[in-house]
């Protein structure tokens, strides 16, 4: 097993269980996206649903398949956490593992997805692990895979269970790459509460992207959702705004390292005081202050209705906002104000280390009694990028595009840092 590695794997015809592991609350995400980026290659396992609680599937936080077809376009996926194969053999002891071929062919399947060098190290999370048992499961790893076990950083990642009902016995789950696929190849450069990039996918799926979209990202911070919006399909403008220049730096950084450099517009300007046009976008994405790491509670409270008055008036009507926060109750009492203009169309809570975060999608409302807020009388420059002109109203500030460097720093204050 230690011999030749090749990069790639041939497709193959017999059906293989994947289960991604997903943020509870975003498994209608991952079922969908395995929808559309795999589709008939995968179909539920053993007929039931793909999501959770349901007593033939896999539990809340798991997106389970069979998957007929190369394993490749599963490391594709950008709503789950991580995706492992799934191996499962009959016995009432984790040494039945050890009688049945299954679980090696699989950790080479996976080693043949990668270039050589890929795994450096493996290791094992299992309930006693150091059981006799597992002792014999643990060797004949190293011994089969010519890798040295390290249970604290080990990128080969096993992890060994009992089957959950309806099966018997014990399953093996195989990571498919040496990273979880939330761990962005592009994040060089990461700022304190960076937003988990599974939500910003999830965010971004919300805003039912299309090629013809104006979209802008609120308060972008390093970039995520601004990065997710771009890893999904092109858009007519996307455009990215922070007051903090370290925070925009941090955006052109991890664009560059994602190969998306030109493609998006960036900008130093207050989201409350936006030097845009009415109407001028027509999805904008945000990830507010959550008030402990990032602002305070007491700032968020001016900060909250500003924003979703500034962002009704750049927005055109039967555009959306798709902004998530974890100040559940100041958002909620912002909402009866700003009904004029939002209606809310959803909320998804997701559940992440502690923090229970919700997505709200709202819809902006058109008619007359859905007028602009009012703003201040300004006038207006314009600034050409390589698509489109972005307008701005030179007493508030400058757009830039592409360089991430603005010509103009007009404010002292800052927003949340991602």
């Amino acid at each position: 097993m230690a011999g030749a590695r090749r990069q790639g794997a041939s497709p193959e015809l017999r059906a293989r269980t994947i289960e991604c592991e997903v943020l509870p609350g975003l498994e209608p995400f991952c079922a969908a996206e395995v929808r559309r980026r795999l589709g008939g290659d995968a179909e539920p396992p053993g007929g039931g649903r793909t999501r959770g609680n349901h007593p033939e599937g896999p539990p809340a936080g798991a997106v389970a398949f069979r998957l007929r077809g190369p394993l490749a376009p599963v490391l594709q996926l950008r709503t789950a956490v991580a995706a492992y194969l799934v191996v499962r053999v009959a016995g009432r002891r984790p040494s039945a593992l050890l009688g049945d071929s299954s679980l090696f062919d699989q950790v080479e399947a996976v080693r043949r997805l990668h270039p050589r060098g890929a795994f450096r190290s493996w290791r094992l999370s299992a309930p006693g692990r150091d059981s006799a048992a597992l002792r014999r499961l643990r060797e004949e790893l190293t011994r089969r895979t010519g890798l040295p076990e390290d249970p604290d950083d080990g990128d080969l990642f096993l992890r060994v269970r009992r089957a959950r009902a309806p099966h018997d016995g014990w399953e093996a789950l195989v990571r498919l790459g040496p990273r979880p696929l939330s761990a962005r190849g592009w994040r060089v450069f990461n700022l304190p509460g960076a937003l988990n990039a599974t939500i910003a996918a999830a965010m971004v799926e919300l805003s039912r992207p299309r090629a013809g979209d104006r979209v802008l990202n609120l308060m972008c911070g390093s970039g995520t959702i601004l990065i997710e919006r771009l890893a999904r399909g092109p858009a007519a403008l996307a455009a990215g705004g922070d007051l903090d220049p370290e925070a925009l730096g941090a955006t052109m950084a991890n664009l560059e390292a994602a190969g998306m450099a030109g493609a998006a517009a960036l900008a130093r300007m207050d989201a409350t005081a936006l030097p845009l046009r009415d109407g001028s976008f027509r999805v904008l994405l945000a990830d507010l202050p959550y008030g402990h790491r990032m602002g305070s509670h007491q700032g968020n409270a001016t900060l909250y209705p500003a924003v979703l008055a500034e962002a009704a008036r750049v927005t055109e009507p039967g555009g959306a906002l798709v902004a998530v926060t974890h100040e559940l109750r100041l958002f909620e009492r912002c909402l009866p104000d700003a009904a004029r203009w939002w209606s809310v169309e959803r909320a998804v809570q997701v559940y992440q280390k502690g923090h229970h975060p919700v997505i709200h999608l709202l819809r902006r409302r058109s008619g007359a009694a859905a007028q602009s807020p009012a703003r201040s009388t300004t006038s207006r420059t314009t600034t050409t990028s390589e698509s489109t002109n972005i307008v701005t109203d030179s007493s508030r500030g400058s757009a830039v595009a592409g360089s991430g460097r603005p010509t103009r720093m007009a404010w002292s204050t800052r927003t949340k840092r991602r």
